[in-house]
């Protein structure tokens, strides 16, 4: 097991505070402000700076304000802010071409530390930005007492959905139109926002409407025309009715789980299902750590990162309430992995992709939303509504 290597330096008086309320932005030597954008790990956070303050003497402010990523980009454009920000990865690169963040060099031997898919979703422009904590995934939910195996295809999924419906069930709900759920379908054969290169994603070319992503949806056509999707399905009508016990799988993530726990649901989750030969691929995030580029701070803020936080037992500690669900740090993923729902959101963010962290996917969300929207009602071809939005993203 990893240990922490702290620096030695001059005790300094000084104590941990996190704090909820409004964030002062001016940065202070010899002290540290994380800003954080997500509730989990409230606690562990906080026992980690705790250790960090008794071995250094330096304070850690940890603060979790309302409306994170507009503060953070008006803060840090004015030369102020957090020394470290976290938050999903799909806002670095926007933060990065303004240039709010620092690019980051861990070690070789840090790096090997964590799973290789994580540091690609950290990557700006081919520099590396941040460092990666915890990943997020969609998965195949599934409720073991209307189905014990989960299906391996939509293909299964559509002989299930002839049986179950017989008592007024359905074998597979999803927010089809919104492009966060729809877009695993048509990512499964080679559908892409933007093709990814080794130096990054090149803007000009777009594949949503490839030959991949067209046989995507078209089978979201053939489902919702052949009455498996009912049309118009969106988050709320799949959530509710999984929850009631009346759906054998859903695509979500890890957010949908404590209401299944609340409802006395005994749910699996699954790798999604293939499409023709392929799996449906999600586009995943990673919570990532990014260092403010005004920061005079940069040292310590890397060793905190790299010493304590990310350290294998800065990841037990910061993840003591479990709420991390599947982290990046390889041995202590390894340890998660006895929970076999944790297991399969890393599985399926392994055969996804890191959704892309550039500002270009602004115009992506926008145009796939109507697309999605207009195939699943039937006013445009799969074809047709695929075409529109590459054009639509060129604009």
């Amino acid at each position: 097991m990893a240990t922490y290597r702290p620096i030695m330096m001059p005790l300094l008086a000084a104590t941990l505070a996190a704090s909820a309320a409004l964030p002062a932005v001016a940065f202070e030597d010899d002290r540290l402000t994380i800003w954080m954008g997500d509730n989990k790990g409230q606690e562990g956070i906080r026992a980690v700076a705790e250790q960090f303050l008794e071995e250094t003497g330096i304070e850690v402010e940890v603060v979790f304000p309302d409306n994170l990523t507009d503060r953070f980009q008006q803060a840090a454009g004015s030369g102020q802010g957090p020394d470290i920000v976290i938050w999903a990865h799909d806002r670095m690169g926007e933060w990065a071409q303004s240039g709010l963040l620092k690019q980051v060099a861990p070690s070789d031997s840090f790096r090997e530390a964590f799973y290789d898919f994580t540091w690609e979703a950290a990557l700006w422009n081919g520099e590396t930005y941040g460092y990666p904590i915890s990943v997020e995934s969609l998965g195949l939910i599934y409720n073991k007492a209307l189905v014990e195996t989960p299906p391996e295809s939509f293909a299964e999924l559509m002989e299930l959905d002839e049986t179950l419906s017989q008592d007024g069930k359905k074998a597979i709900l999803f927010d089809y139109s919104e492009p966060y759920y729809g877009w695993t379908l048509l990512a499964a054969n080679g559908g892409y926002p933007f093709k990814q290169t080794d130096s990054g994603y090149d803007v000009s070319d777009i594949g949503v409407n490839n030959e991949g992503a067209l046989q995507g949806a078209e089978l979201l056509v053939e489902l919702i025309e052949s009455g498996v999707l009912p049309r118009g399905t969106d988050y709320n009508l799949m959530d509710t009715r999984f929850n009631q016990g009346e759906v054998a799988t859903m695509i979500s993530g890890p957010w949908a789980w404590p209401n299944l726990e609340r409802s006395g649901i005994d749910y699996g989750v699954a790798l999604l299902p293939k499409v023709g030969d392929e799996r449906a691929k999600p586009m995943f995030g990673v919570m990532t750590a990014m260092i403010n580029s005004a920061t005079p701070n940069d040292f310590l803020a890397v060793e905190f990162l790299e010493n304590y936080l990310l350290s294998e037992q800065g990841m037990h500690t910061f993840n003591s309430d479990g709420s991390l669900g599947a982290v990046a740090h390889i041995d202590y993923q390894a340890e998660l992995a006895d929970n076999p729902n944790i297991a399969a959101t890393l599985e399926n963010a392994e055969v996804g992709m890191p959704m892309p962290n550039i500002p270009e996917m602004g115009a992506f969300w926008a145009a796939m939303e109507p697309a999605l929207q207009n195939i699943g009602s039937g006013r445009q071809s799969p074809q047709e509504a695929l075409d529109a939005a590459a054009r639509r993203m060129r604009q």
